[in-house]
């Protein structure tokens, strides 16, 4: 039997976490977790530790350490604890974090030339050219774990380039498709919660619900891909059976289907690109639900359109628009601000960062994060009479 492939996973009691175990559980035989990391959720960081028994894991809260010492393995802190799991012996290293904080330990991975398998699309939006590079410098491979990045990954190896016009990347749409605009600034956190397809965490649903997920896998096939934004489409798919097409220059198109399971791309990440049979149930055609197609409305959901300008605007835009949405979403769950504000207040943010089309250099990426996380807030503070008019 070959040596076990090692494996360092971070944000491993969120929802691709979770579902990243369930993989390495079922294909024991091949994996072993070497590290682990996680936010906030120790108590179930615990129950992993007993199944898994790594070498090593990192939490955010240093209050949060003494409750992990009699645990049997390393305890680390912070953002040094994440650097230091990332640089442990391991074949790869999966990034399931949530928001920017996923970056450091993306580029670090990359440095060590080993596989990243990515579900923190905040790494690449904020610096997608700082990535590519770090990829082509260091010899490493990096494959997208989300459904939609995974899905154009795949289809892409099955054609020529010189054959594709564009990529469509496809979107349940979230709770709210039928909603007006009216009933939209009544949402609340609980209902922007209730995803009809995937159980995720709360960040990345609301960006489901806002479709400013949707605007930021948009900037990150653009990154991964090397597509323009002008041949980057978005369809709304409810059913969200297929994850991904590719549209080629005969007028013919390409459709990834699968059921809407991420341990399907996890499972083709882990596994270096070889599939493996007894992920799920096979999907019976002759007994297939319809499904439907329609493009989104960017006058409703207006995070959308307001991340293909970002793209178009260049590096330092898409960084003020990441940041802008975390500390906007954050306001939202919090009851500070109304679901309809989100968009709002980041556009009122493009609209004043200090703009700059290349940025080459990780310490540039943060000054422009800290500006636009500074400037949020203080938006915040003043109200909405101040981004209303937007």
């Amino acid at each position: 039997m070959s040596e076990k492939r090692k494996i360092v996973l971070l944000g491993s009691t969120g929802s691709i976490g979770r579902a990243t175990l369930s993989v390495i559980e079922r294909q024991s035989h091949k994996f072993e977790v070497v590290a682990l990391s996680c936010k906030e959720n120790v108590r179930l960081l615990k129950k992993q530790i007993e199944k898994f028994k790594p070498k090593a894991v990192c939490v955010f809260d240093s209050q949060k350490e003494k409750f992990l010492r009699n645990e049997g393995c390393k305890v680390l802190v912070g953002d040094q604890g994440l650097k230091e799991i990332v640089q442990m012996e391991a074949n790869i290293v999966v990034n399931a974090l949530p928001g920017s904080v996923g970056l450091m330990p993306t580029i670090e991975a990359l440095k060590r030339g080993t596989i990243l398998a990515l579900a923190n699309k905040e790494s690449i939006v904020m610096a997608g050219r700082i990535v590519n590079e770090c990829v082509r410098k260091y010899g490493a491979k990096l494959i997208p774990i989300d459904s939609e990045h995974s899905a154009i990954y795949q289809l892409l190896k099955k054609v020529r380039r010189r054959e594709v016009k564009n990529l469509i990347l496809t979107a349940s749409g979230g709770p709210f498709l039928d909603l007006s605009k009216d009933e939209l600034r009544k949402v609340k956190p609980e209902e922007a919660l209730k995803h009809p397809i995937w159980k995720m965490g709360k960040k990345i649903t609301v960006d489901s619900a806002t479709l400013m997920n949707k605007g930021l896998e948009v900037i990150e096939a653009r990154w991964l891909f090397g597509f323009g934004e002008d041949r980057i489409k978005v369809l709304i798919h409810p059913e969200s059976f297929i994850h991904g097409l590719i549209e080629l220059i005969d007028s013919s198109l390409i459709a990834y289907v699968s059921y809407p399971d991420m341990r399907i791309p996890i499972s083709y990440a882990l596994n270096e690109e070889e599939r493996q049979a007894g992920t799920l149930p096979e999907i019976k055609l002759n007994t297939f639900m319809k499904m439907t197609f329609f493009p989104p409305d960017t006058e409703k959901f207006p995070a959308l359109r307001l991340a293909y300008e970002a793209l178009k605007e260049g590096d330092s835009a898409q960084i003020a628009l990441n940041t802008s949405n975390e500390v906007a979403c954050s306001a939202f769950l919090e009851n500070r601000i109304s679901f309809t504000d989100i968009p709002a207040v980041i556009e009122k943010v493009l609209e004043r960062h200090p703009r700059k089309k290349v940025i080459r250099d990780v310490d540039s990426v943060w000054e422009i994060y800290s500006w636009a996380k500074a400037y949020t807030e203080e938006l915040l503070k003043k109200g909405s009479k101040v981004w209303s008019t937007v």
